[in-house]
């Protein structure tokens, strides 16, 4: 993942590039499945951001799984 200094105009970046990233670590399957699914925070978050953002990307990887 990369960043882009504050400095950088936005309209420099490639067409469809990210400017943020982010990466959250669970205990468990059960724990990421309860974060995405039924936390209440997690949830209204996301509903708060509909129509402010676009092209999101999640992305789910297993440490050492290829």
């Amino acid at each position: 993942m990369w960043a882009l200094p504050p400095t950088v105009p936005a309209l420099t970046l490639p067409q469809g590039a990210f400017t943020h990233g982010f990466v959250f670590e669970f205990e468990s399957e059960e724990d990421r499945k309860y974060y995405l699914e039924k936390d209440p925070a997690h949830l209204e978050f996301g509903r708060s951001l509909e129509g402010l953002i676009e092209n999101v990307r999640v992305v789910d990887f297993v440490p050492g799984v290829f």
